[in-house]
């Protein structure tokens, strides 16, 4: 995010992002010919967890979130 507020760069970031994320020294502009980013919650399997697994049961029920 810092470098992102940085004059004259610019980064791709997920949608989600401006929601999540809003800056006053950050610009978010759609880019409308991309694909959607695909995510997917990852963990090592060393240490799943019963929250994890929750997380996880409850991420699957959501399903993915609208776009803006």
């Amino acid at each position: 995010m810092t470098l992102a507020s940085m004059d004259g760069l610019v980064v791709l970031f997920p949608a989600h992002v401006a929601r999540y994320w809003a800056r006053p020294d950050i610009a978010y502009l759609p880019v409308t010919d991309l694909e959607p980013l695909p995510y997917a919650l990852v963990w090592r399997s060393e240490t799943e967890s019963e929250p994890i697994r929750a997380l996880a049961g409850i991420i699957r029920d959501l399903g993915p979130l609208p776009s803006a």
